[in-house]
């Protein structure tokens, strides 16, 4: 893609998206001016940047509008419906899920996003962590909305367990958590404004519900989606047994 002067670019990122109309093209370089994007990027004014690596930069062309705050937040990737070898939904997953499932041949692609497990190895184990229990939970599109509010635009991921203290949580029960939900930038600002807990240490389970639970007694979200919990495994035995 080659850049042209006047028109105008955006490229996503996990807080404000940024938003330049060009400038210049001046030999090999490319000059444009901010029109949205973070504090930094609007007080720099403008910026530069090599021709051929425009579009490698994310770059793409949008619509000239008054408001871009809609490209805000998080980007939002597709899921994909996965069913078992019979034909039933059981879960849904992220890209990057479904191409693993696909790149291994552990799934086929039924129809456009849809899956479906190819043989029971991968089922069978899924239904050991999870006891079979495949609640609508599972099938729930959790990307779409924030789970405090209801809005569907700027939309962070935000991790109940911070990252910074994951690190408490001793493998493998990293693995047992459904540590993403998604926020909009507002209500993600007034949680992270809010003084952080002190949960109990010794019993891993008792610190992230302690998490949980200041999560939502701050928050009072009104759209979780159904079935949620901090913690989604149910055979614990099952996941210790695969790392022997």
């Amino acid at each position: 893609m080659a850049p042209e002067i006047g028109r105008v670019y955006a490229r996503r990122r996990s807080g404000k998206a940024e938003v330049v109309r060009v400038t210049a093209v001046v030999g090999e370089w490319v000059e444009f001016a901010y029109l949205h994007g973070s504090a930094r990027s609007l007080r720099l004014g403008s910026g530069t940047c090599k021709a051929r690596n425009f579009a490698a930069a994310g770059w793409s062309l949008v619509q000239e509008r008054g408001d871009y705050s809609d490209l805000d937040g998080a980007v939002r990737f597709d899921t994909y419906e996965v069913r078992d070898t019979g034909g039933s939904p059981i879960l849904r997953c992220s890209a990057k899920r479904a191409a693993f499932y696909l790149r291994k041949g552990y799934a086929a692609e039924v129809a456009p996003g849809v899956l479906q497990f190819t043989d029971t190895q991968t089922e069978d184990r899924l239904r050991a962590l999870y006891l079979g229990a495949f609640s609508d939970f599972f099938l729930a599109v959790k990307n779409d909305r924030c789970v405090c509010c209801g809005a569907a635009t700027n939309l962070t991921r935000h991790h109940v367990v911070p990252k910074r203290h994951k690190w408490r949580v001793p493998h493998p029960w990293r693995s047992c958590l459904s540590n993403v939900l998604f926020l909009c930038g507002p209500c993600h600002t007034l949680y992270e404004g809010t003084p952080e807990p002190d949960p109990p240490g010794g019993d891993w389970r008792a610190y992230v519900r302690a998490w949980r639970d200041h999560f939502v007694g701050t928050l009072a979200p009104r759209f979780m989606p159904p079935g949620w919990d901090i913690i989604s495994v149910r055979n614990f035995a099952a996941l210790e047994d695969e790392t022997r």
